[in-house]
């Protein structure tokens, strides 16, 4: 399988088949693209950050071209995580993140282009039902048979379960064996650099998350 950004995975498995961010948790959806995106510069090595200072270290790959813009922004001087949340969450840029994201996809034969919003029309992104369903399928076969699991895999997976778009894709079942292989992998010395991507991950997010509920007030 042809395999995309964090970001662009994120956007496909999260929006609905309207291309809309889930209702009942779009402040936490809109906040993981924007994890996804400094995921995938942090997974690249285009950056390197901890929680008071992200700095870009290389130019931007061109597999990640639809992030140009938060390149550029991050690039322009050191940021914290809760600056970059700050000003992407609750600005209008994550709009245009939005829609560079949804555009990428369409320009790889991987999204249509649609129209909605209860407020007056808007242009969406509808991810292709094959893509959606080729892309979870994969996922889940590195979780359940014991197949390679990457640090990309980890970090989409955490942003999709912190930002509560995860479970509906796994069964009960599944979610106990995902569980299960993420503490393994955590526990085994042989893993030591994949476990340090599940904590930092798993870390940030919570950063992420915590500015979420902050600026929400």
């Amino acid at each position: 399988m042809d395999r995309k950004s964090i970001a662009q995975e994120y956007y496909t498995l999260t929006v609905d088949e309207n291309g809309n961010m889930p209702s009942m948790h779009k402040e936490e959806s809109y906040a993981g693209l924007v994890a996804a995106g400094f995921m995938d510069f942090l997974v690249n090595n285009v950056i390197t950050a901890d929680k008071n200072k992200i700095s870009v270290i290389k130019e931007n790959p061109g597999e990640l071209a639809h992030l140009a813009l938060l390149y550029a922004y991050l690039n322009e001087k050191p940021r914290s995580i809760d600056k970059l949340m700050s000003d992407y969450y609750t600005g209008s840029r994550i709009k245009q993140l939005t829609a560079q994201i949804g555009e990428s996809l369409k320009e790889e034969g991987k999204a249509a282009k649609g129209t909605g919003g209860l407020f007056g029309p808007k242009t969406t992104y509808i991810p292709e039902k094959n893509y959606k369903d080729e892309l979870i399928g994969m996922i889940k076969s590195a979780i359940t048979t014991g197949g390679e699991i990457t640090s990309h895999d980890i970090a989409l997976i955490y942003i999709l379960k912190e930002t509560k778009n995860l479970n509906q894709y796994f069964s009960k079942h599944e979610s106990s064996e995902l569980k299960a292989k993420l503490k393994e992998l955590k526990n085994n010395p042989q893993n030591k650099q994949l476990a340090d991507m599940i904590n930092y991950v798993s870390d940030t997010i919570t950063v992420i998350m915590a500015c979420v509920l902050l600026y929400s007030m």
